[in-house]
This record gives C-alpha cells, structure tokens and sequence, in this order.
C-alpha cells in the first residue's frame, strides 16, 4: 500500500459495503454448492460463475481446459507499457470442482449459522469470495488504484486424479506468453487467519493385481489378487507408521473380486502419499514397490506357474515447494490478517498454490472466512458466524497487492 493511501480511508466505506451483503455472499455460495462439478466435469458450475461475472461488467474467457479467466487492467495504464510489462500481474485461483461423483445428493440443510452440503466450503466459499473480487475489482475506487494486472482464474482439475491440471494449464499458457505472474494466491474453502506458504507434496499411486482365477474350492491354492491387495494394505499401514512425521500415507479406495465363489482375478488398492519434502516422497515411492514385490513373491510361491502379476499407475504426482515467512508474499497477508484482528498462521496444504510455488513463483493459499469441518465428506458443513473478517481479509490482501509495490523484497 501507498504512503499516501496509509489510512486507507477510501476503503473503509467498500468493506462496510460487504460487511453488509453477507447474507448474499452466502446465497451465491450456496447456489454454487448446490451445482454438482465432479473433476473432469466442472461445466455448469462454470458457466454459473462465468455468468455471474459477465454480470458484474467483467470481460471473461473460458479456455479449452475449461478455466474460467478474467483480466483486470489498471485503468490508466503506465507510459508506454505493453500486455505483461513489469510490474507483473496477480493470479487469485480459485478451483471448480469437488470430490464428490455427479450422483451425490446436494441436498442443503441449515442449522443456525451453520449450513450442511457436501462442497459447500471446499470451495463453495472460495468460489463466492471471487463473485465478491470480481466486484470489488471493478470499483473505480480500485480501478485507478492498480498498478498492475489481476487475472481472476477458475480453475478445473484441482481435487484428486485432477491433479491440478487446471492450474498447471494456466502457468503453462503464461510461460508461453512470456506473462508470468508477480504473485500467486489461491483462495480454497472458510479461514481467516491460515497463510499457506509450505505445498504439501502428493504421489498418488494404483496398484493392480491380476491372476488367473479359479474355482473357490477347486482352485483354492491358486495365487489370489484379493489376498495380495489384502497383504499390501497391512504392510503400506506399517509403512504409514514408519513415514510419520515427514509423510504420510494413506490407503484411500480398494476394490476386488468378481463373484462371490470364484478365486479373482483381479484387485486393486489406491495409496496416497504426502510429505513437505520431495526426497521424503521419493523414499516412500520406493518403498511402496518393494512392498509389492515383497508381497507378490510371497503369495506366488505356492504355484509360480499361476503367479500374480502386478502394475503400478500413476494416478497424479504434486508438486512441494515454499517460500519463506519473511517473504513480502507472506508478510502481505499477514498485515491484512492483523488488520482484520485476527493471528497470522503459517500452514501447509496442498492447493492450486502448489503449482506456481514449484516454478519458483511466489504463491500462497488463503481462506475466505468463516468456518468449516468434514470437507471432502457428505457430512461437509461451514458456519457463517463471523464470516465478514475472513473475506475483508480477502479484499485488504488484493487491494494491498495490487495498488502498491508490495511484492518487492
């Protein structure tokens, strides 16, 4: 922020303003919740936003991966500058889709101030905070004050096998434009004191095990995937154990077996891998295949002629990355979380942010107030109390990164 803007007090009547619309910026949210945008099928939760933009007076562009983007230039732009010219723009990211399959029931239920629904915080909320930053954006007040560029991004792919393909598109498409960003951050669910500066890194991995089958009496010695995903599944636990406190792992979905008396033929496991430390998630990749070969060996030897066979599918790999807690990034978002009168934490997770953050780009992750538990659960729900600092957070923050040479060390 300016010198001359210190008091900030051509803000004051904008954050009143929002302060105010809560209970709007809670119906835009639940009317996103309540739109199902499984990965890989995010469309009509974007065209919703992409409309809701439109409307505010935004120019928006929807590209081939399915990102939903608009640019905000300053309104008088610097002599002689060119699209991408220093100062570099700001990207705010905010992703699209949930956990949930298309025939999960969205069916909204509100306590209190608390509301029920699968999404409704991971990220129904972040995704209305960009309804609020897209309006706030466009405030003259803002607009004159800018000097740089904001691209607003909705991304697709951020949960799961999406792998951050959405965002990664993204910075794909600035490195061809030769338009990389001054600063990155991504808004993802309820929060208002949490600064993710640290990316948790992912390897999420398919193990498949394949034989040929049987009779359940006739053929009882024959080599049984079932048994081998069953043996992987207690050794993986002790590898979890072992992993702590730098990674994790997690077995998270298995399946297996065709009918009820027949030795399958088929089995499958899913593992999650996590750690801060890409060296750490390397180990625990290896060690996963030794597992495997340990197992397979052992549940073959019986009958090698009939031997299970495995493979191993890359389901996604996250990237890790981090800045430091003194880097300008960081300490812009702690003075908006001070000034709103909230505690600055630092946090890790794993989130949009990942991406730009292994490119070397400095990028955070941040809430948009309020609060919220069981995310990624049909038990999911976020209360509203209080939620106003969270988004005045959210608007101080931009405000901050936009009008004044706060990126620079």
């Amino acid at each position: 922020m300016t010198t001359a803007d210190s008091g900030k007090n051509w803000l004051t009547p904008m954050l009143e303003t929002w302060r105010n619309r809560r209970a709007w910026i809670l119906e835009q949210q639940i009317a996103i919740a309540r739109i199902a945008a499984p990965t890989g099928n995010e469309s009509d939760r974007a065209a919703l936003l992409q409309q809701d933009w439109r409307a505010c007076g935004q120019l928006v562009t929807r590209e081939r991966a399915g990102n939903v983007i608009t640019r905000v230039e300053p309104a008088v732009a610097p002599m002689g500058a060119v699209e991408c010219a220093a100062p570099g723009p700001l990207v705010c990211l905010a992703h699209l889709d949930t956990v949930f399959d298309a025939d999960q029931p969205l069916t909204v239920r509100q306590e209190g101030s608390r509301t029920f629904c699968p999404g409704i915080g991971d990220n129904g909320r972040g995704l209305a905070a960009m309804s609020v930053l897209a309006r706030v954006l466009q405030d003259p007040d803002v607009r004159t004050r800018l000097q740089r560029p904001i691209e607003l991004v909705l991304t697709v792919g951020e949960e799961g096998e999406g792998n951050l393909r959405g965002a990664s598109r993204w910075f794909d498409d600035a490195v061809g434009r030769s338009c990389l960003p001054a600063a990155a951050v991504a808004i993802d669910g309820p929060g208002d004191c949490t600064i993710v500066h640290h990316a948790v890194g992912a390897r999420r991995r398919r193990i498949t095990f394949t034989g040929v089958g049987g009779h359940s009496w006739a053929d009882a010695t024959t080599p049984n995937p079932v048994h081998a995903a069953g043996a992987c599944i207690a050794a993986i636990a002790r590898l979890a154990d072992a992993s702590r406190p730098g990674g994790v792992v997690a077995m998270t979905r298995m399946h297996g077996g065709e009918h009820l008396t027949g030795v399958p033929m088929q089995a499958w496991i899913d593992v999650d891998m996590r750690s801060l430390d890409p060296v750490r998630l390397h180990t625990m990749s290896i060690e996963l295949e030794r597992i495997v070969q340990r197992v397979i060996h052992d549940e073959s030897a019986r009958e090698p002629a009939r031997a299970v066979h495995y493979a191993i599918t890359t389901l996604g790999d996250r990237p890790t990355g981090m800045i430091d807690n003194r880097h300008p990034l960081v300490l812009a978002a702690a003075s908006a979380t001070r000034a709103v009168g909230r505690i600055p934490q630092s946090a890790s997770a794993s989130s949009d942010a990942n991406v730009p953050l292994a490119r070397g780009i400095p990028a955070i992750a941040i809430g948009a107030g309020g609060t919220g538990s069981a995310a990624h659960t049909a038990n999911e729900w976020y209360d509203d109390a209080d939620s106003e600092i969270g988004l005045e957070r959210v608007i101080r923050l931009f405000v901050a990164l936009g009008t004044a040479d706060t990126l620079s060390h």
